[in-house]
């Protein structure tokens, strides 16, 4: 069994290359429009804290763990010390202690993701809610987004969307009571701008890629980044998320 993945070597630049407070405010919404405001909620996989941030600004009371205590670090600096250093595979909360939970771009580095969602079952109350926003992407048509859905594909450990999450969830005891996509997000880079990143290892599903996998499965397509046209040009594409909300059954 794959370990969960531990963010802290991102800590000092997620912010700066996931989209910072700004991310934040943007996927907000869409966790404060499927939970309660009068009922505390938690963020399980809190990062840096800027979902968490944004929905205090809304008017949400929100606690958090994370197994980074790097990452941590900035999210109690963000929402104060309501937040302790844990896993989604042991939660550490009695059984049925709260309404809502949610997870922003968590479950695809769960290692035993199953075990995962059993402990957010354990932890919800009967009714209770767990608002996932995966964190695989669905790419659009453009062909420096073909080429980043390939790396996604060749790279990433687990694939959290809701065709593999559902059933996991459902077997664990859960319902799907919603499955849909948040609005497209719109990035500007140019293909060098990717190319270099991914040759710096930004993106965590490469921090454990020895070398010899990368040149084999990853650097190709860095070359075909290279090679498309203008490749200093900036280029505009767009990103969709999936959104799932599952509800724990009595």
């Amino acid at each position: 069994m794959q370990s969960s993945v531990n963010f802290s070597p991102a800590a000092d630049f997620y912010d700066k290359t996931r989209g910072g407070e700004a991310r934040g405010r943007r996927i907000a919404p869409a966790i404060t429009e499927r939970i309660a405001k009068n009922e505390l909620v938690l963020d399980a996989g809190m990062g840096t804290g800027v979902v968490a941030l944004a929905l205090t600004e809304l008017g949400h009371t929100v606690v958090g763990i994370d197994l980074s205590h790097s990452m941590l670090r900035k999210a109690v600096s963000r929402i104060g010390n309501a937040a302790a250093a844990a896993s989604l595979t042991a939660l550490p909360f009695q059984s049925a202690t709260f309404s809502q939970i949610y997870s922003v771009w968590v479950t695809h580095v769960v290692g035993d993701l199953r075990k995962g969602l059993s402990e957010v079952h354990r932890v919800l109350k009967p009714g209770g809610r767990y608002v996932v926003i995966p964190g695989m992407i669905l790419f659009d048509d453009h062909e420096v987004s073909r080429i980043m859905e390939e790396i996604q594909s060749r790279t990433a450990e687990a694939d959290d969307r809701a065709e593999r999450l559902v059933p996991l969830a459902e077997s664990v005891g859960f319902k799907a009571v919603e499955v849909g996509e948040l609005e497209a997000a719109t990035h500007e880079h140019s293909p060098e701008q990717i190319a270099s990143g991914l040759e710096q290892r930004m993106l965590y599903h490469l921090w454990a890629v020895d070398d010899s996998v990368f040149d084999e499965k990853v650097a190709p397509l860095v070359r075909e980044l290279r090679a498309l046209p203008d490749p200093e040009a900036q280029v505009t594409r767009r990103t969709r998320r999936q959104v799932i909300v599952l509800e724990r059954q009595p």
